[in-house]
């Protein structure tokens, strides 16, 4: 009897362990395919800007640090971007989870930058997006979709790079 009681305590303690287990699985964050989740953050005049009143647009959404080198070495090849395609349609939206406002707007004044630069003061929304590795990036179609998602740094004037947003800016919204 005592030892069927051992077993059973036994078999009840993997059962536990294996719910807890199931039950703490990591959420992945959003996914190829899912509608990009929605977040307001403040831009480097304090100004409010909703993704969400982004839809209808392609968004290239970077997600980067003053303090991650290959985030600066890509930044010139945004900018190049967003001058080369923001007349089509292409927003570039870069968030910043720099802890200081003050060395997001050096650095941006530095590299003379005009796209749009979010901060995200205690990584709240790269928290939601589950972004560790900076940069990351989401391209986010105009249906508000995301439509790929890269980790680490891209040259974003790659004719491949430029071909595949040209063909995304040319799809027609879904609602």
């Amino acid at each position: 009897m005592l030892r069927d009681r051992g077993r059973a305590v036994w078999v009840l303690a993997l059962a536990l362990a294996a719910l807890v287990s199931f039950g703490c699985k990591k959420n992945p964050g959003p996914q190829v395919g899912d509608l990009a989740p929605s977040f307001t953050l403040p831009d480097l005049t304090g100004k409010m800007v909703p993704l969400g009143e982004l839809r209808g647009q392609v968004v290239v959404l970077n997600y980067w640090a003053t303090w991650c080198a290959p985030c600066v070495d890509e930044m010139p090849s945004l900018e190049k971007l967003h001058d080369a395609l923001g007349p089509k349609g292409l927003t570039v939206l870069a968030v910043s989870v720099d802890e200081r406002f003050s060395d997001i707007e050096r650095f941006v004044d530095s590299f003379g930058l005009s796209f749009t630069i979010l901060h995200d003061e205690g990584m709240k929304v790269s928290r939601s997006y589950q972004t560790f590795k900076y940069p990351e990036t989401f391209i986010i179609g105009r249906d508000g979709t995301i439509r790929s998602k890269v980790v680490g740094p891209r040259d974003w004037i790659a004719p491949t790079v430029i071909r595949d947003l040209v063909a995304l800016l040319n799809e027609p919204e879904h609602s």
